[in-house]
């Protein structure tokens, strides 16, 4: 097991690439552009005078929405790369390119290294911040790859990535940062990594590949619901937050903090922060 930089990572002509999608994603941007020039035409037009409302509301959409569409257009949209010797899995999110290339953010695993792997399908239920008293529900999907040897450093280094700090760039309207609390591997128990796998080829590909080289075990369906921990004791309570956190759910678990402790959202975000760093609970 080696952690990389990206620009160590060795690029051959057979290998399999796994990336978010890139056209299905631009083909949703544009139909989107399409709808709201219709929708200002109409209006232009006294057609349809509402299109002076929804326009210019879905226009603002489409601009904080193109900011999730241009990073998969980057050379570095993409979570593994495989070939016959293992594989590369990167585990700071495409969106974050702007963030400093040297840093470490690529690792590793030969296939000796992995004892298995399965595919794991999770309904996760959390409440919804926006709105109090509602729930939301997502439905994910991971490879879990079960790890042979020493995984303390690859744990560490996914530790450090989530305590990664947002670069202040300058713009002709001021300056301004940006970090997106995405995090595409976790290792809440090691030696299990997991790798939330929400890209192109499908899970059932790249585990149709890896079978050449890994034993494949039966996949497994999970439900996690966040929503009820007031009945848990304070200890679970604090490692379900943790769990939570880790997952990029940070607003999610400082949500629930509040609710359960009556903190305001400092306390709540320090409490947090304080989990995912690796303090004990309390």
């Amino acid at each position: 097991m080696r952690l990389l930089r990206l620009s160590e990572v060795e690029i051959g002509l057979n290998d399999r690439v796994f990336r978010h999608a890139r056209l299905r994603a631009l083909l949703l941007w544009l139909a989107a552009f399409c709808g709201d020039a219709a929708m200002f035409f109409g209006a232009v037009t006294g057609k349809w005078k509402p299109g002076y409302i929804f326009g210019p509301a879905l226009l603002l959409f489409l601009l904080l929405f193109l900011r999730f569409v241009t990073p998969r257009f980057h050379s570095s949209n993409w979570l593994v790369r495989a070939n016959g010797a293992g594989l590369f899995a990167q585990y700071r999110s495409y969106l974050n390119y702007q963030l400093p290339a040297d840093e470490l953010s690529v690792v590793f695993i030969s296939y000796g290294e992995i004892a298995a792997a399965r595919l794991i399908r999770e309904r996760v239920q959390t409440p919804d911040p926006a709105h109090s008293g509602s729930t939301q529900t997502q439905f994910l999907r991971y490879i879990e790859l079960e790890l042979a040897g020493d995984t303390a450093p690859l744990a560490s280094a996914l530790q450090v990535e989530r305590s990664a700090k947002p670069l202040t760039k300058k713009h002709w309207y001021g300056s301004g940062s940006t970090l997106y609390l995405d995090y595409p591997l976790t290792m809440s128990t090691p030696p299990f990594l997991r790798i939330r796998w929400d890209v192109v080829p499908r899970a059932a590909r790249f585990l149709a590949y890896l079978s050449q080289y890994v034993r494949i075990a039966d996949p497994v369906s999970l439900k996690q619901d966040f929503t009820c921990l007031h009945s848990l004791s304070h200890e679970e309570q604090q490692k379900q937050l943790r769990d939570l956190a880790v997952r990029g759910e940070i607003i999610a678990a400082i949500y629930i903090a509040r609710k359960l402790y009556g903190f305001s959202v400092l306390q709540a975000k320090t409490m947090v922060d304080g989990l995912t760093n690796g303090q004990q609970p309390s």
